[in-house]
């Protein structure tokens, strides 16, 4: 008796990726929400468009329009030979894999290749146990700063923060940091990628060259989820977008591996104009995503209160020491061991200031240095008199609303009147400072209305395009400059007594500086520009400047400056303004706020005065 033996194989590889391609339209796989998260799909007029620009990113030919077309052709690399030197694509492709292979129960046994073993080697160098979002605070006198950045940190088992791994998307440039770098960074002139950076590098750049204070949220995720998230981040890390400066940026670009993880909260769906770091963080903080805030103190920080113990004759001694001008065995006599310690430590940091700012060279940096670090160990207390320093009051987690609309009433040149206001984002020196630079300005789209009762006439006030004021803390120490910009149109008074339209233009260059602890003093001196066919050669040019101080004490906060501008054309033609402004901080997103102002301009003066209601959202 013969005995046919036949070898039985249930489908063919061209079968199981059939089955699979054929389950996958049955279920309407390239219709799910999840699918179109992970390849970035939006809504477009046509149909659907990914925000991924890399053309390497997708498998099939229309794949950045197709959904269908890109998810057969994933299913169909998932069954490519392995090739040496290759990035296989269920490897290249984690989380599209890992989906893939729940949704339709893919048998690994069938594929010719398993990218999760590659994924294990990732996850276990990388050891990941939680997810961090870090907040480097904006630094307002960099144009690609002023929003402040986010990014991720890996907390691994057992390894502090600093010696762990960063996740930071931005931009790819080779410009350096400028205003050129920031309008071609608005109009996506640099691709923006996903970069794995050790932890410290980052920490180096933002806390001690650019001395930014930096927040850390831990992200509430389960294991699984934190597994999701770092699939996805893999996955994006071999592709890049386009990076627009405005919306298209790292708060915008990290909501995506966390939507990914979960994508019941659809973070993404919701982008407006422009995306800022601290209403990214208010949104993950509404949806429950983040833990409390963690403060790291920039170097900045750390000095200014090393600082606030030492007395003249102190810092005095430090700057002339730090500078070669002094001995370490001239230090002052009749410290404690607290106080000496703490002059020492604000020695060294200030040494790593110098250095950085390129005041001193690397040799005298290492001399120096190297005396102090003597000197600080003959002290035997550990802690100085500034070992703790005080964590801000004001938080980023806790913005206002980025938009505001106001209505208002008052009475200028004995004319009452009623106003509204509108900003599209996002900050205003008189707002709540919870999440900005204190007492800084950065407004963009800005508009007032108002209505002349007497006059029966509806006028638009102005609208700027960009109103910008930097007023860092100038300090003899760690010397800033602070500046002003402001571009759109606004009413301008002429020598006739009646007021016209022009494209407005203000720049300023000046310092401030604390003159008690709750009040801060600035001084700005610059242009005040007009345009218009209606100005002899087309413009309207004025120099001068301001003065003005700014008080602030808990939800009360208070402005009165001076200005005075002259035409260089026309001697009376000489602008001069007192104001009082004051704010009464009712809620997070909402405020009272009135003013007082006595103006002049061509020999003519008048009294202005107004209160309004600001809502934020």
């Amino acid at each position: 008796m013969f005995i046919l033996i036949i070898p039985f194989k249930l489908f063919s590889q061209t079968e199981y990726e059939t089955s699979l391609i054929k389950k996958a339209e049955e279920l309407s796989l390239y219709k799910d929400d999840y699918w179109l998260l992970l390849c970035h799909y939006k809504k477009s007029i046509t149909g659907y468009k990914s925000l991924l620009d890399d053309k390497n990113f997708f498998l099939a030919p229309d794949g950045k329009k197709n959904p269908k077309a890109e998810l057969e052709a994933t299913i169909h690399s998932f069954f490519d030979e392995k090739k040496e030197d290759v990035i296989h694509p269920t490897y290249k492709y984690s989380s599209r894999y890992k989906w893939l292979c729940n949704k339709l129960n893919i048998d690994k046994n069938q594929l010719p290749y398993d990218g999760d073993t590659e994924y294990a080697k990732i996850k276990e160098m990388l050891k990941v146990k939680s997810f961090y979002l870090v907040f480097p605070a904006a630094y307002m006198n960099s144009p690609v700063s002023m929003f402040g950045h986010l990014f991720f940190l890996i907390e691994s088992e057992n390894t502090p923060h600093l010696a762990g791994m960063s996740i930071n998307y931005g931009a790819i440039a080779t410009d350096p940091p400028s205003l050129i770098y920031a309008i071609k960074g608005i109009f996506g002139a640099y691709p923006g990628r996903y970069e794995i950076v050790p932890y410290y590098k980052q920490i180096t750049q933002y806390s001690y060259l650019d001395m930014r204070d930096t927040w850390e949220y831990k992200l509430n995720l389960s294991d699984d989820q934190n597994d999701t998230m770092l699939r996805h981040i893999l996955e994006m890390s071999f592709t890049y977008t386009d990076y627009f400066f405005l919306d298209e940026n790292c708060a915008y670009c990290i909501l995506f591996p966390i939507e990914a993880a979960r994508p019941d909260t659809k973070l993404t769906e919701e982008r407006s104009l422009v995306v800022e770091p601290v209403q990214v963080i208010r949104k993950l903080k509404k949806h429950g995503l983040l833990g409390n805030a963690e403060f790291r103190p920039s170097m900045y920080s750390k000095m200014m209160h090393e600082k606030s113990f030492m007395n003249y004759s102190q810092k005095k001694f430090v700057k002339k020491l730090c500078l070669g001008k002094a001995e370490i065995s001239n230090i002052p006599e009749g410290l404690s061991d607290e106080e000496k310690a703490n002059l020492l430590e604000f020695a060294s940091d200030y040494l790593k200031f110098l250095l950085s700012d390129n005041k001193i060279t690397q040799k005298e940096y290492q001399k120096r240095f190297i005396e102090v670090l003597t000197e600080r160990n003959k002290i035997k207390c550990e802690k100085s008199l500034a070992f703790e320093i005080p964590v801000p009051t004001s938080q980023p987690q806790n913005p206002h609303g980025s938009h505001m609309i106001s209505t208002g009433t008052g009475f200028d040149d004995g004319d009452f009147f009623t106003d509204a206001s509108f900003r599209l984002l996002a900050h205003n020196m008189m707002d709540r400072d919870d999440g900005y630079s204190p007492n800084s300005q950065i407004e963009f789209c800005t508009a007032n209305l108002r209505y002349n009762v007497f006059e029966k006439k509806i006028s638009l006030r102005y609208a700027d395009i960009v109103n910008i004021v930097s007023m860092p803390v100038y300090d003899s120490f760690i010397p800033k400059k602070g500046f002003l910009l402001r571009a759109g149109v606004a009413q301008n008074l002429c020598r006739d007594g009646n007021e016209n339209l022009a494209f407005h233009l203000k720049g300023a260059a000046g310092i401030s500086c604390f003159i008690l602890k709750c009040t801060q003093a600035y001084f700005f001196i610059g242009a005040d520009n007009f345009f218009s066919g209606k100005y002899n050669y087309n413009s309207d040019i004025l120099a001068g400047g301001e003065i003005g101080f700014i008080t602030t004490a808990g939800i009360w906060k208070q402005k009165i400056s001076g200005s005075v501008y002259q035409s260089p054309f026309d001697i009376e033609h000489t602008r001069f303004e007192a104001r009082a402004e004051e704010r009464l901080s009712l809620h997070q997103h909402l405020s009272l706020n009135a003013f007082y102002s006595f103006s002049g301009d061509f020999r003519r003066t008048k009294h202005s005065a107004g209160g309004s209601i600001r809502v934020f959202f």
